[in-house]
């Protein structure tokens, strides 16, 4: 996956994901929400094949939320596999 910063200011980032479908930036769009400095977190996919993803955000540091939301999915993933290995 090739990941390109397309637009940046001082309170809005947005984020191309080539070769992404539509389960990483839906994750880190969904963490995004829980951080009270953001304002506005979104994803399009244009074509729900063809397209790329860009990952849109506003926030008082958006960088640093977006950073933090990838923090906080990979927590998620990794409390959800170790209860998966507890079932299986």
């Amino acid at each position: 996956m090739n990941v390109n910063i397309t637009k940046t200011g001082t309170e809005m980032i947005t984020i191309k994901m080539d070769g992404a479908r539509h389960t990483l930036p839906n994750a880190i769009r969904e963490e995004l929400w829980n951080d009270s400095t953001v304002t506005f977190a979104a994803y399009e996919k244009k074509h729900p094949y063809l397209g790329n993803p860009k990952l849109i955000i506003k926030s008082k540091d958006p960088k640093k939320s977006l950073l933090t939301a990838i923090k906080n999915t990979q927590d998620n993933i990794k409390i959800f596999e170790k209860e998966i290995n507890k079932l299986l």
